[in-house]
């Protein structure tokens, strides 16, 4: 299946407001943050560059119940507004952490070279997990190519899904922790 780029408005941003609940969020980090299994986050497969990405994450496998979650938004997005050609997840899911001082990911994009499989990064979610109230700084930022920047400071079980392709970042953190789950649905190469 080709992709008919035509009538979908490929570089906008799907989001859902807080649909889950603060209890559901707080199971999550509970479950998944622990200081032991937290390893620095990598720019590449080896790489820790601080001044692109400051932040420590860990893995989670894509069979979880938090994986299917977010694979049913994602899904719906999918449905309702990008039409991609998709096949599974692209990589396990990231928890990640972010703490001041000033920890942060400076621009960049999700999409990835094609692997030996052909298949590559088509969207991107990002599911906060810490209420706005437990940090200060730390938000997303979407660039679309009109060259508006939309800014979001997500609450607790907000999601936002776009386009693996638009450029973002996650703004430096000041006070406090801010902690998210990212994924990435990948599929063929577009055509």
């Amino acid at each position: 299946m080709s992709e008919d780029f035509s009538q979908t408005p490929i570089l906008e941003h799907y989001f859902i407001p807080s649909q889950m609940s603060k209890e559901i969020c707080d199971n999550i980090i509970k479950d998944f943050f622990d200081e032991g299994y937290l390893e620095k986050s990598l720019v590449s497969k080896s790489k820790f560059v601080p001044k692109i990405r400051s932040s420590s994450n860990r893995w989670l496998y894509t069979d979880s119940w938090v994986a299917g979650m977010l694979s049913h938004f994602i899904l719906s997005a999918n449905k309702s507004f990008y039409d991609f050609d998709l096949e599974y997840w692209h990589d396990q899911i990231q928890f990640t952490v972010y703490q001041p001082p000033k920890d942060h990911y400076n621009w960049h994009i999700d999409v990835m070279h094609k692997s030996q499989t052909n298949f590559i990064r088509k969207l991107s979610i990002v599911m906060c997990l810490s209420s706005e109230e437990d940090y200060g700084g730390g938000e997303l930022q979407l660039f679309h190519p009109t060259k508006k920047c939309k800014t979001f400071k997500l609450d607790a079980g907000d999601v936002i899904i776009f386009p693996s392709i638009v450029s973002h970042r996650v703004k430096p953190v000041t006070w406090g922790r801010r902690i998210s789950l990212v994924g990435w649905y990948g599929g063929p190469p577009f055509r």
